[in-house]
């Protein structure tokens, strides 16, 4: 997660600049990388590396960790609790996943929101730390306290618990229907299959999880821009009496893009190291 996030920093920073910078809003891709760079630098676009790189890397191993840890317990659990109220719904393997997806991104949550409000801040303030992240993120503590890097825990949480139960979610039951499909025509399961299942399940995961979570990613961008006391839901009021709906899904396409890459190559490493370590390919009833 550390290492993905990271080397799509740059695409990361851009969005975040067309979410927080009207002036930036309808530019392109290329155009929005051209004039950062003439403006501002080349560095620039190495601004929230620092905060990205730590911040993902406990993001990832708790977001992960958690959600095949509770697999088992919350399926207990779910088992139990259809018995006993005689609602056999209840006991549904997806809907024990969708609960493992929400504990799962509230535990993430609660692990990068300091470095992500710090990582906004240093790309909507590109001169907040000259001297380096690190004391960026002291500075920033000195002016507002421990409440300036958690203010924006709420939108965290409304990006990344749907982000967290529809990209887990998803991969799970896409995996599991394209294997059973191609089972049913006959096909055998090589490592060549095991290989491209996850690969265009995990592409279809990464956009469904991207359109999931774009409303919370913008509004975490904005509550974390500049320091200020304005709450979530005074930010959401703001972006709809704006633009709308369409306000919530600014900077949407460069996000795809990364988004994309990232979602893709997590879960294809997710699928690999579960097998590695004797787990079922994720899909498949049996390795």
């Amino acid at each position: 997660s550390s290492i993905n996030f990271s080397f799509c920093n740059s695409f990361s920073d851009f969005q975040t600049r067309q979410q927080v910078d009207s002036s930036y809003k309808e530019k392109g891709l290329v155009a929005l990388t051209l004039k950062i760079v003439k403006d501002e630098g080349i560095t620039t676009l190495l601004a929230g590396l620092g905060p990205t790189t730590f911040g993902y890397l406990l993001e990832g191993a708790v977001k992960f960790g958690v959600y095949e840890v509770l697999k088992p317990a919350v399926a207990r659990f779910l088992s139990w609790a259809a018995a006993a109220s005689s609602i056999s719904s209840l006991s549904s393997k997806y809907f024990g996943f969708v609960l493992c997806g929400a504990f799962s991104g509230v535990a993430a949550s609660a692990m990068l929101c300091p470095m992500e409000a710090l990582r906004i801040r240093l790309v909507a303030e590109p001169k907040f730390a000259r001297k380096g992240w690190v004391h960026g993120g002291l500075k920033m503590f000195k002016n507002e306290g421990s409440k300036g890097l958690w203010k924006g825990m709420n939108a965290m949480m409304s990006k990344q618990v749907p982000y967290t139960i529809t990209k887990n979610v998803s991969f799970d039951f896409l995996t599991t229907v394209a294997y059973a499909t191609a089972i049913n025509f006959g096909y055998a399961i090589t490592a060549q299959t095991k290989f491209a299942i996850p690969f265009l399940c995990a592409v279809a995961a990464s956009v469904l999880s991207c359109i999931s979570s774009q409303p919370g990613d913008m509004l975490l961008s904005v509550v974390n821009a500049h320091e200020g006391d304005k709450k979530v839901q005074d930010f959401a009021k703001e972006i709809t009496k704006k633009d709308g709906l369409k306000g919530f899904f600014v900077g949407i396409r460069a996000r795809f893009l990364h988004v994309g890459i990232i979602v893709t190559v997590q879960l294809l490493l997710y699928d690999f190291v579960k097998r590695l370590c004797g787990i079922a390919a994720t899909g498949l009833a049996s390795g």
